[in-house]
């Protein structure tokens, strides 16, 4: 089955092999020496608070990184770490697929995240955060970085699971709490069945905004989940805050490869978002 068709019907697709060891081993190496060595705090995706840089008895870094392709403008000395992550993010490849998949030309990078060690995170549709207009046609990507163990709680998806739209209630439409409590809940009603499957240093999965997806908690500590996960629109759509409001959000951008990188609120800590979900919802469900 050619990859355009296995995610149309599934609303996911793995592409096994697509970034290069080289580029993943330059990102990784200046990680740890212009990162990890660093003083002072950068935005935090869990909360879309800013906190310290906070480091585990293992040396993995506890909470992922927001917008990675912005760190640069946090820290002028984290320059060169936002230049190997975009070469990652933004590579031919990572084009060349997505083109492969909406059969669009040129794209538009709303998001980025880096993780090092797994924070889980709940079941939920991407566009209830963050869609295109036209609805739907979001695509994100989880590029993994090393060879993902099992014991370090491995990304998930819902395969068919992009058809399904919920009608929420005003609670869920203001509180990320509410509104994933409702996908659980349906999740087991239902007993639907996710997939997570085994990435190796390398592979990209890449899902729609509508699909369901999350990742599993983590089952030893010892082990990292080194992985970026970006978000695309084709360059044509509008960008909306979600697909419940579809208020178009207009945003700054900068160049790089050809992709047209949106400049986030994440990098003036007045400005990031108070639709947050709280720190302990984090890794709290059980989809086992």
């Amino acid at each position: 089955m050619k990859k355009i068709d296995y995610y149309n019907e599934n609303g996911y697709v793995v592409y096994k092999n697509l970034i290069s060891k080289t580029l993943i081993n330059d990102f990784l190496k200046t990680y740890k020496k212009d990162f990890l060595s660093a003083k002072g705090n950068y935005p935090q995706m869990n909360t879309q608070k800013w906190g310290d840089i906070n480091i585990s008895s293992h040396g993995y870094l506890q909470d992922p990184i927001g917008d990675i392709h912005l760190i640069n403008f946090i820290n002028q000395d984290f320059g060169q770490f936002a230049d190997k992550a975009l070469k990652i993010i933004c590579s031919d490849k990572i084009k060349q697929a997505l083109s492969e998949l909406d059969n669009k030309s040129n794209h538009s990078l709303m998001m980025s995240m880096f993780f090092d060690q797994n924070a889980g995170t709940p079941c939920h549709q991407d566009w209830y955060y963050l869609d295109s207009y036209p609805n739907g046609c979001l695509i994100a990507a989880w590029i993994a970085l090393e060879d993902i163990d099992e014991k370090a709680g491995r990304f998930y998806v819902f395969p068919k699971s992009q058809r399904l739209f919920f009608q929420l209630e005003e609670k869920e439409l203001n509180s990320p709490d509410y509104y994933e409590k409702k996908i659980l809940d349906y999740i087991k009603e239902k007993n639907l069945k996710f997939s997570a499957p085994s990435l190796k240093k390398g592979d990209v999965l890449f899902w729609n905004s509508g699909t369901i997806h999350g990742s599993q908690d983590i089952i030893n500590n010892k082990f990292s989940r080194k992985s970026i996960t970006a978000h695309f629109i084709p360059r044509e759509f509008q960008f909306v805050h979600n697909r419940y409001s579809n208020e178009i959000r207009n945003f700054k951008s900068f160049e790089y490869n050809n992709v047209d990188c949106r400049i986030t609120s994440s990098i003036e800590e007045t400005e990031l978002s108070n639709k947050s979900r709280s720190l302990d919802t984090f890794g709290s469900q059980n989809i086992n």
